[in-house]
């Protein structure tokens, strides 16, 4: 399967995960926690490009801090474990909803 293109939809997607964790589950993660998801998706941000440019690992570190931040403050530990299962993007958007 080729590796998708992920300039504007790599905002789009960390935005999406965003939105759902002011969303789902009662349990808040630590900030332990949400560092360790944002690392993995930056991880899988960066891995879904075939070649990843500076501009995407750029990208890819500046969602990181929002990540955090939306995680540590809306975020749900069941959110966070879904993420951290998941092996790519398109894992996370098909089954992180």
């Amino acid at each position: 399967m080729p590796k998708t293109r992920l300039v504007p939809s790599a905002a789009i997607t960390a935005l999406a995960v965003l939105g759902l964790l002011s969303t789902t589950g009662c349990s808040k993660p630590t900030e332990e926690q949400c560092e360790q998801f944002a690392d993995h998706f930056v991880t899988l941000l960066e891995e879904s490009r075939e070649n990843p440019s500076s501009k995407i690992q750029k990208l890819a570190n500046n969602q990181r801090d929002k990540l955090i931040d939306g995680c540590v403050q809306d975020g749900s530990v069941e959110e966070v474990e879904c993420v951290l299962a998941q092996s790519s993007m398109v894992d996370v958007e098909a089954n992180c909803k």
